[in-house]
C-alpha cells in the first residue's frame, strides 16, 4: 500500500490525532508528532518509557494517576478494544493536564494468534470543554433565576452546583455548599430511600420524583419535593445528577389535615352506633316513587340486617316498604321536598323493629336518615306496663299465668307457651298454663327427662335458636309442633330453690335472642313471686284443711275414746257378773245358756269398743319387730277366701326387707280391711287386687299429701300398698273416707277405715290414698322400719292348766265406778283374796297409809279429782315398793306413755273376764309374795 516505511511514518506524523504503538511489555515502539505535542516530550524521551522507568503517566479525567492495569492498552492486549475513554495527559511543556479521548486497538500478528501490539489513538478535547463551558454558563444563568431549588451532584452526593434560591433557603453561601455532601441534609429514614432511588438511576432512567423530609439549619424538619434526572456523557454514562425541588411543608400539612379530617369523618361515619343513610328521592310529578341509598354506614347494615344497600334503590332492598310502612315514606317525602327536619318513633313492619328516626335534608331532593333501633326499650316498656297492670287490675275471669302466657306469645312471637310448677325433685312438672294457637290447652303433668325443659332446671336460662327438634327427638311436643326454636327460664323461689319454669317454643328460628332472654328474665321474677304465693296459699289451705280434719278427728277420737272407755267400764261389770254367775250357778241350770249369751254379747261389744279405741289411737298394741312379707304370706289364704270370687289377688313383695316395729294383730286388721274394701270396690264385674311391699325414699312433697298424726320427715320407709282397678272414688268421698261412722255400704258401721287410720297413727306412720272415679284406688301405708331382728315365734311350752288357783292376802281395789268395785271385789274374793275398795284416789291413799296388810293395789287410771297417775305417785311416796296393777279401758301403750319409768307391777285392760283377772293375779302373786312390811 505504501512504497516504503518512511512514507508510512510521514503519513502518521501528519495525522492530527496522537498515535503511538506499544508492545506487550508496555514499552512504546512508535509515536507520531501529534502525540509528542500533546505529551510535550521529545521522541527519544517518549520511547525510553518503560514500566521499570516510566517517562509519562496517564491520568483520569479528574487528574488522579491511572494505575497501569487500568490503561486502555491493557484492555486491548487482552483482545477487547477500548473506545473513547476520557483521560488526561500531563503536558510537561504546558505544565497542565490535557484532557483527551483515547482509543486502543489490538494489532494481531500474521499467524492470527493473540495480539502482540496495541495501537493507541487519542485527541485533545479542549474545544469540547469550551463548548460545554458556554452551555453551562447559559444553564447557570437560567438556573439562578429559577424559583425552585436547583442542584447538581455526583454519585455519592457531592454538590457541584446550587442555585441562589437553594442558598437563600438554607441561608448558606454557595462556596460553603459546593463540595459538601447533598444527602445529610435529609431526614435519616428518608435519606436512605433517596440514596437508593438516585444511585440506582442509569442513563436510560428519565427521572425520579420523591417527597422527603429535610433538616433546616434552624432545626426545623420540613417536607421537600425533588425531581431527579441524570446527566450522561457521550457514552451514555451517568456523570452527574440534577435535581429541582421545592418546600411543600404547607401543602403537606394541609394535605395531612385534610386526610385526618377525612379519616375522622370516615371513622365517625363507620363507627357511629346510630344507623346513617344518605338518600336521593326519585321524583315523578312531585310524587316520590322511590329513592336511592347513596351511602350507608356499617351500623345501618348491622341494625337493619340489609346488606350492600349502598347504590341501590329502596324498591330493590325493601320491595314491600310502600305497602307496609306508608307513613314512614310520607315523612321522607316531606323532608326531601320541604327541607324541614322531622323526628319520630315508629314500628317498621318491613324489618320488624321499633326505630327512633331523625330525618333532615342537606340539599333539595335528598334526605339523610339517622336512626337507632329501640325495640328493646319499647318491649321493656311494654313488659313493665304489663307487670304493673297485673298488680293493679287483675281480670277476674283470667288468672295471672294465663295472661302472662298470652302476653309472651304475642311479644316473643312464639307459637307455644307453657308455665310449669316443678315437682318431685325437679324431675316432673305440672303445667299451670298452656297457650297454643290462640287457645289454652288442658293442664298436664309430664316428665322433664329428654326435654329441653330438663336442661333449663339447674341453669338460669336455656336457649336453642334453631334445630331444637333434632336435639330432642324423644320430646313428642317438639315433634308435633315441628319446633325450631326454644327459650326457657327457671322460676326461683325466695330460698334460692327452683320452683317452676317458663318454656316458649317457636316454629321458626329465634331472631333476637338477647331481647327475648331479657323479657323472659324480667317476667320470671314476677311469675316466680306469683307461683310462690300460689304454693304458699295452697300450702296454707292444705294445712288449714289438715288442721281442721285433725281437729275433727281428734275431737271424734276423744269422743270415741271416751265412749269406749266408759263402755268398757260398763262391760267390765257385765262380764264380771256373767263370769261370777257362771261360776256360782249349777251347770245344769237353764240360766247357764243365758249367762253365756250375755258373756258373748259383752265380748262382741268389747271388740267394738276396741275398734273405737284403735281409731282414737289408744288401742292395745303389742309392738315388736314384724316381718311384713312373712305376715302377708301367712294371710294369703285368709285373704283369698275373704274376697269376692270375681277378684284376683296378686302379691308383689320386695325381697330382703327390714322388719317393721308394729303390732302384728293390728297390721293384719289393716291388711284385711284394705283388701276387703278393694274387693267390694271391684264388685261383681271382676278385677285385680295387687298387694305390694317395699322400701323406698319418700320425699317431702309426697308425704304432704299423706294422712298421719303428725307430718313425718322425708326419708326411707317401708310401705304396704293395696291397689285395685275398681270403681274408684270422687273428691267428696276421699275427703271423708277416714271419718268414723262414714260408710258407702248399706250394712256398714263406718269404723273399718277409721280403725285403719287410728292404727297407723298409733304406729307413727302415714297412709296415702290415690283414686279417681272409674280408675281404681291405691292405698299406700307408710311405716318406719325397725333395726331389731324378728323374734322366733316358735311355740313355747305352755304350763298345764291347773284345776283351781287361789291367792291370799289383802287387795286394795280403786275405781270411781261403784259397780266395778262391787263386781271386782266379788271376783277377787272368789280367788281367795280379802278386798278393800276405794271410790277415789285420795281415799285409796288414806287406806293404804292406815293399813299395813295390803299386798296389791288394783288402780283405775281414769278418775275424777285425783286420777290414777297422781294416786300412783302418792302411793309410791308412802311405799316405794308398792305393788300396783293398773286397770284401764285404754291400751297398755297409753298407760306406758303416762307412767313411763315408774315401775308398776302389771296391767289389765277393761273389760276383763274372770279368767283374765285370774291370769294377772296369779302372775303377780307368784312373782311377789308377802305383805307390805
Amino acid at each position: 500500500m505504501f512504497d516504503s516505511l518512511e512514507q508510512c511514518r510521514a503519513l502518521f506524523d501528519e495525522l492530527p490525532l496522537g498515535m503511538f504503538i506499544q508492545g506487550p511489555d508496555g514499552a512504546p515502539l512508535y509515536v507520531n508528532a501529534a502525540a509528542l505535542e500533546i505529551f510535550g516530550m521529545e521522541r527519544d524521551q517518549f520511547l525510553r518509557h518503560h514500566s521499570a522507568s516510566p517517562q509519562w503517566h496517564l491520568c483520569s479525567a479528574q487528574g488522579t494517576p491511572l494505575p497501569p492495569d487500568q490503561h486502555p492498552a491493557m484492555s486491548a492486549l487482552q483482545g477487547t478494544p477500548a473506545r473513547e475513554v476520557s483521560l488526561a495527559i500531563h503536558n510537561r511543556r504546558r505544565g497542565r493536564l490535557v484532557p483527551v479521548s483515547m482509543d486502543a486497538m489490538p494489532l494481531k500478528s500474521k499467524e492470527g494468534t493473540a495480539p502482540s501490539r496495541v495501537c493507541v489513538l487519542f485527541r485533545e478535547i479542549a474545544e469540547a470543554e469550551r463548548a460545554l463551558h458556554e452551555s453551562e454558563s447559559r444553564y447557570r444563568a437560567m438556573a439562578q433565576t429559577q424559583a425552585e431549588f436547583v442542584v447538581r451532584y455526583r454519585r455519592g452526593g457531592t454538590l457541584t452546583f446550587v442555585n441562589d434560591t437553594y442558598c437563600r433557603y438554607l441561608q448558606k453561601e454557595r462556596e460553603v455548599l459546593l463540595g459538601q455532601n447533598f444527602y445529610p441534609f435529609f431526614f435519616l429514614q428518608d435519606r436512605e430511600a433517596l440514596i437508593r432511588c438516585v444511585e440506582s438511576m442509569t442513563g436510560e432512567t428519565e427521572s425520579q420524583s420523591l417527597e422527603v423530609r429535610a433538616w433546616l439549619p434552624d432545626g426545623r424538619l420540613v417536607w421537600q419535593k425533588w425531581n431527579n434526572t441524570v446527566i450522561v456523557d457521550e457514552a451514555g454514562q451517568v456523570v452527574e445528577f440534577q435535581a429541582s425541588g421545592m418546600d411543600i411543608t404547607r401543602s403537606k400539612q394541609a394535605e395531612e389535615s385534610l386526610k385526618k379530617s377525612e379519616e375522622r369523618y370516615r371513622s365517625l361515619f363507620d363507627n357511629m352506633l346510630n344507623g346513617f343513610a344518605y338518600c336521593r328521592m326519585i321524583l315523578d310529578s312531585a310524587l316520590p316513587l322511590d329513592f336511592v341509598f347513596l351511602e350507608v354506614n356499617q351500623s345501618f347494615e348491622r341494625l337493619t340486617g340489609l346488606r350492600a344497600a349502598g347504590g341501590k334503590r329502596m324498591s330493590e332492598v325493601l320491595p314491600g316498604l310502600w305497602d307496609s310502612d306508608p307513613e314512614l315514606l310520607a315523612a321522607f317525602r316531606r323532608v326531601a321536598l320541604c327541607g324541614k327536619p322531622e323526628q319520630m318513633e315508629c314500628y317498621v313492619n318491613a324489618i320488624s323493629e321499633w326505630l327512633s328516626v331523625s330525618v333532615y335534608s342537606p340539599e333539595p331532593g335528598c334526605f339523610v336518615i339517622v336512626f337507632d333501633v329501640i325495640t328493646k326499650r319499647k318491649r321493656t316498656e311494654e313488659c313493665l306496663a304489663f307487670l304493673a297492670q297485673s298488680h293493679t287490675s287483675a281480670t277476674p275471669d283470667e288468672q295471672f299465668f294465663h295472661r302472662l302466657a298470652r302476653y309472651l306469645a304475642g311479644t316473643l312471637d312464639m307459637d307455644f307457651i307453657c308455665i310449669d310448677q316443678l315437682e318431685e325433685g325437679n324431675l316432673w312438672a305440672s303445667t299451670l298454663a298452656v297457650y297454643y294457637n290462640g287457645n289454652f290447652e288442658e293442664n298436664v303433668r309430664y316428665t322433664l327427662k329428654d326435654t329441653p325443659c330438663g336442661e333449663v332446671v339447674g341453669h338460669n336460662i336455656c336457649c336453642y335458636r334453631e334445630g331444637v327438634r333434632q336435639l330432642f327427638p324423644n320430646d313428642q311436643v317438639l315433634q308435633d309442633l315441628k319446633a325450631e326454636s326454644y327459650l326457657g327460664v327457671v322460676l326461683w323461689g325466695s330460698t334460692g330453690v327452683p320452683i317452676g319454669l317458663i318454656a316458649t317454643i317457636g316454629r321458626k328460628s329465634l331472631s333476637n335472642r338477647d331481647l327475648a332472654e331479657e323479657i323472659l328474665q324480667m317476667v320470671s321474677g314476677r311469675a316466680a313471686a306469683e307461683l310462690e304465693r300460689r304454693i304458699h296459699e295452697e300450702e296454707r289451705l292444705r294445712l288449714e284443711q289438715q288442721l281442721l280434719h285433725a281437729q275433727k278427728l281428734e275431737s271424734l277420737g276423744i269422743l270415741a275414746g271416751g265412749i269406749a272407755h266408759d263402755f268398757n267400764n260398763i262391760l267390765t261389770g257385765i262380764l264380771g257378773n256373767s263370769s261370777l254367775g257362771l261360776m256360782r250357778i249349777d251347770p245344769a241350770s237353764p240360766a247357764v245358756e243365758n249367762l253365756q249369751n250375755i258373756e258373748k254379747g259383752a265380748i262382741r261389744a268389747a271388740d267394738l269398743a276396741r275398734q273405737m279405741l284403735a281409731y282414737s289411737g289408744k288401742g292395745m298394741f303389742v309392738v315388736e319387730p314384724v316381718s311384713l312379707n312373712g305376715l302377708l304370706t301367712e294371710m294369703v289364704h285368709l285373704l283369698e277366701v275373704s274376697i269376692s270370687k270375681n277378684s284376683q289377688l296378686v302379691l308383689e313383695l320386695a325381697q330382703e326387707l327390714p322388719p317393721v316395729q308394729a303390732d302384728s294383730t293390728q297390721l293384719r286388721q289393716i291388711v284385711m280391711n284394705l283388701v276387703i274394701n278393694a274387693s267390694e270396690a271391684i264388685g261383681d264385674r271382676g278385677g285385680t287386687i295387687t298387694v305390694r311391699s317395699g322400701l323406698r325414699h319418700f320425699n317431702e312433697q309426697y308425704l304432704k299429701g299423706a294422712w298421719s298424726e303428725k307430718e313425718i320427715k322425708e326419708g326411707e320407709y317401708l310401705f304396704l300398698q293395696v291397689e285395685d282397678d275398681g270403681c274408684g272414688m270422687d273428691e267428696t268421698t276421699l275427703s271423708r273416707i277416714f271419718d268414723p261412722f262414714f260408710t258407702t255400704k248399706f250394712t256398714g258401721r263406718g269404723l273399718g277405715m277409721s280403725a285403719v287410720l287410728g292404727i297407723i297413727r298409733g304406729h307413727r306412720g302415714a297412709i296415702k290414698v290415690e283414686s279417681k272415679p272409674g280408675r281404681g284406688t291405691t292405698f299406700t301405708v307408710i311405716l318406719p322400719a325397725s333395726e331389731l331382728p324378728v323374734q322366733d315365734q316358735a311355740g313355747e311350752p305352755q304350763p298345764a292348766p291347773e284345776e283351781t288357783w287361789q291367792g291370799s292376802g289383802t287387795v286394795l281395789l280403786v275405781d270411781d265406778e261403784e259397780f266395778i268395785c262391787t263386781v271386782g271385789a266379788s271376783m277377787l274374793e272368789q280367788l281367795g283374796y280379802q278386798v278393800v275398795t276405794a271410790l277415789s284416789g285420795s281415799r285409796a291413799v288414806d287406806l293404804y297409809r292406815d293399813r299395813g296388810d295390803v299386798r296389791f293395789v288394783i288402780l283405775d287410771l281414769t278418775m275424777p279429782h285425783m286420777d290414777g297417775e297422781q294416786t300412783y305417785h302418792e302411793l309410791r311416796k308412802i311405799d316405794a315398793e308398792v305393788k300396783v296393777i293398773i286397770s284401764s279401758g285404754y291400751s297398755e301403750q297409753e298407760v306406758t306413755r303416762k307412767l313411763s319409768g315408774t315401775g308398776y307391777l302389771a296391767f289389765i285392760q277393761k273389760p276383763y273376764t274372770m279368767q283374765a283377772l285370774t291370769d294377772v293375779m296369779k302372775r303377780c302373786d307368784t312373782r311377789r309374795r308377802g305383805p307390805r312390811s
